[in-house]
């Protein structure tokens, strides 16, 4: 097995390149997909703790990391769960890993977090690839790009009532807590500087890649016109949207998260210390410790994936309301054409979820949604296009 597969995959430095074919690499057909998705998240989203899935999901990523020495898989953030790729020989690791995140989700935020294992070579038996491309947000951070069809219909089955359960791992625990080293959630919500944060979903109503990938390039092309400005002028994350405030509100999840085998209470004593340190750095723009304020801030805006694509094109957006109303034209206009499927949700803020793996080696990454249910309730829609259009063909 090919242990640097995604290592070894050159490098996509622009977001509008991540839907050329050209850019995708086969999976190996002996590794395996690995899904995480928060159940019934309804409640929660509607309770007001959207945060706490989102931590979920980036604790799902980091839990897959730290369990691997850190080893640079394939994964996307979803929102309310995430997606990577493994070898075989990692599986045990991994499950284990994920058991005692689904454990910790449960018993400390009330969600149930299902989890699948899907060979790359049961989807390729089912004429579907498994095709991964390289997107590189900053230099030494890269998040992966999922296309082909397989991913996809691997979380269709996985989350499945009627397809056969033998991807899912059984209802079984381990003790202990999973390593979560590195998550943190520290930063306020992102406040939109122009007027709305726009939650995107786009998904093309075509098979072939090639199709897939004009139906995308126009929409890009059609986008920028509705923006009247590059994708990078209407990320949320922006030195006037950032702020850091102590106590972070996000403190006690982290704690309840990180505390391994520690008490809540030991580890949320020094969460508070530390982010008072960091918040001083922060006010005043200092450098001690490995951390560096000025620059960390410069480098978590240019590490934010506030765009991505894994079959589905997800971008998060601070947009002027006349931006935005551009967009949603142009999203049901193309709906209308038959061309795409769209989700659309608007709200006020943006959240951060934060992995930070090595502070000086500038290796870190942060996952941008919408507040509010942000990604999840634009999957909500993106749904109901998708079955107005089964309707309708």
């Amino acid at each position: 097995m090919n242990s640097s597969f995604f290592k070894n995959i050159p490098e996509i430095t622009q977001f509008a390149s991540v839907i050329d074919k050209d850019n995708f690499i086969a999976a190996p057909e002996g590794w395996i997909i690995v899904i995480a998705d928060i159940r019934n998240s309804t409640r929660a989203v509607d309770n007001g703790k959207y945060k706490d899935v989102n931590m979920i999901g980036g604790a799902v990523i980091c839990a897959v990391k730290n369990a691997t020495e850190n080893h640079d898989w394939p994964f996307v953030f979803g929102g309310d769960g995430a997606t990577l790729l493994i070898e075989p020989s990692a599986r045990p690791r991994v499950e284990a890993a994920l058991v005692r995140t689904r454990t910790m989700a449960q018993d400390e935020f009330g969600l149930e977090l299902l989890i699948g294992f899907v060979p790359v070579k049961d989807m390729l038996a089912r004429n579907t690839e498994v095709l991964v491309a390289r997107y590189e947000v900053s230099p030494g951070n890269s998040l992966a790009q999922f296309g082909g069809g397989g991913v996809e219909l691997a979380e269709k089955i996985i989350k499945s009532k009627t397809e056969t359960s033998s991807y899912v791992v059984s209802d079984y625990a381990l003790d202990g807590l999973p390593d979560l080293t590195g998550l943190s959630c520290r930063w306020e919500p992102l406040k939109t500087q122009k007027g709305k944060i726009v939650c995107i979903l786009v998904k093309a109503q075509a098979t072939d890649f090639q199709h897939i990938q004009s139906i995308f390039s126009d929409f890009l092309a059609k986008l920028a016109i509705a923006l009247g400005t590059g994708l990078d002028q209407a990320s949320p994350v922006t030195k006037q949207s950032m702020h850091f405030t102590w106590p972070p509100k996000g403190l006690i999840a982290e704690a309840k998260m990180t505390r391994g085998d520690r008490s809540f209470w030991s580890r949320l004593i020094e969460l508070y210390v530390k982010s008072f340190i960091q918040f001083i750095l922060e006010r005043f723009d200092l450098d001690a410790a490995g951390y560096n304020a000025p620059i960390y801030r410069e480098e978590l805006r240019n590490s934010s994936d506030y765009c991505k694509f894994d079959e589905v094109l997800k971008m998060v957006l601070d947009c002027t309301e006349e931006q935005a109303q551009n967009i949603e034209s142009l999203l049901q206009t193309m709906h209308a054409d038959g061309v795409i499927d769209f989700g659309f949700f608007a709200t006020e803020q943006a959240l951060m979820t934060c992995l930070l793996f090595d502070l000086e080696a500038s290796q870190h990454v942060h996952f941008v949604d919408g507040d509010n249910g942000g990604l999840y309730y634009a999957s909500r829609d993106l749904k109901q296009h998708l079955a107005s259009s089964d309707t309708n063909q």
